[in-house]
């Protein structure tokens, strides 16, 4: 009969197992976080795409908000694809390296809070003889808030900036309620948070870490 002693006592044995785990993970992690960036900024484009704001942005008919918002012709196409590139570049990735409590982890994290990378956009702006309209920071912030006062918007094709419609006397001017936007609940968080986004996102680790 073979006799094993073992010399280590079981939390120095525990210790030494969850060291070994710790190194793994961490490696495993190393390895693969650039490419859980790209696979998660993969996701943006269809999650910012298919926000009824967006299309309506790049529609073409009176009403829409291209029109709403008098973005020149062409402007909402190309500011359209600069708004994905902006909250795509914003993901990083936090690496906290696992210790010997199995204490650790990768944090992705989408979309600053404060929309600075948005907000900051000059294709956010319509500018024209007299100023600018900051139209990205209404659509994402003010909400129902009444924007102007004694105007209101006219959709007809041919006129105006979009060739959309115009401004007109009377009434006022805000977000349609359909599309207005806080900074809690806006066409970016309702793009990025809800379970088929964090679905889609576990599959990403899954599929690199091989679980």
């Amino acid at each position: 009969m073979i006799t094993v002693k073992l010399l280590d006592t079981v939390s120095q044995i525990e210790d030494k197992v969850n060291q070994a785990i710790a190194e793994k993970a961490n490696e495993i992690l190393i390895q693969n976080k650039t490419n859980i960036l790209q696979k998660c900024r993969s996701l943006i484009s269809g999650w910012v795409s298919s926000q009824p704001e967006m299309q309506s942005l790049q529609s073409s008919v009176p009403g829409s908000l291209a029109g709403q918002f008098g973005l020149y012709p062409g402007q909402s196409i190309s500011t359209v694809g600069t708004i994905i590139r902006a909250v795509e570049n914003s993901i990083t990735i936090d690496l906290k390296k696992f210790n010997r409590k199995l204490s650790g982890g990768l944090e992705v994290n989408f979309q600053p809070s404060s929309f600075i990378n948005l907000l900051s956009l000059p294709q956010g702006f319509v500018n024209y003889e007299n100023g600018s309209l900051h139209w990205l920071q209404w659509l994402l912030l003010k909400g129902d808030t009444v924007i102007v006062v004694n105007y209101q918007y006219n959709p007809s094709s041919g006129i105006g900036r979009s060739g959309l419609g115009n401004m007109v006397s009377g009434g006022f001017f805000r977000v349609p309620p359909q599309f207005s936007g806080t900074d809690k609940d806006n066409f970016i968080t309702r793009a990025l948070i809800g379970p088929s986004q964090e679905e889609a996102i576990v599959k990403i680790f899954k599929d690199v870490l091989g679980a």
